[in-house]
């Protein structure tokens, strides 16, 4: 889960996107991450793409499922969105990151928090950050350097890195920040 440095990073980071400029969230769970990222943003739209369903993989799944609460998730967003007002910011869009690939044509803040598999957190690496604008920024959540096999990680050190298109901002406990080249 976020932790208060984490959040505080995606709220300064958003505030360095431009008037009018878009962010892509893929992994809202409850919002939290979402109202940071919606908060710091000026003026654009934050697209948040979450199944809203408590699904996981591996022992997500029941984690998410035991802190979803009464009321469905999606619902519970919104409600809590609306309270903080800055649902007017969010595009929701109930899916899968799979379902939305080539309908967002810049970013220029993409932040990774969905599926933590190597296998998905590739596939939404390799299918969002084209659409990074130069000067953008990319951001991963659950980054662990002890722990290589974790998508997020090995990614990063398998593809992001290596691409040489990402200048390395920090590491901010597990929120790793690079910028676009």
């Amino acid at each position: 889960f976020l932790s208060m440095r984490e959040a505080a990073t995606l709220y300064h980071f958003a505030t360095t996107v431009p008037h009018g400029g878009t962010i892509v969230e893929i992994g809202s769970w409850k919002g939290k991450s979402t109202y940071c990222l919606a908060r710091g943003l000026k003026k654009g739209k934050v697209f948040a793409i979450d199944p809203f369903d408590a699904s996981g993989e591996g022992g997500s799944a029941e984690i998410y499922q035991q802190g979803q609460g009464n009321q469905p998730l999606l619902k519970g967003f919104k409600n809590h969105m609306r309270k903080l007002r800055v649902l007017g910011k969010i595009n929701i869009l109930k899916g899968y990151s799979k379902d939305f690939v080539n309908q967002i044509d810049q970013i220029n803040l993409l932040f990774i928090d969905g599926d933590h598999s190597q296998e998905g957190a590739e596939f939404d690496f390799r299918s969002y950050s084209p659409a990074i604008a130069n000067g953008g920024y990319l951001l991963f959540h659950d980054y662990d350097a002890s722990r290589k096999e974790l998508g997020p990680t090995w990614v990063i050190e398998n593809f992001v890195v290596p691409s040489n298109e990402y200048e390395f901002i920090g590491l901010f406990d597990s929120l790793w920040v690079g910028r676009k080249l």
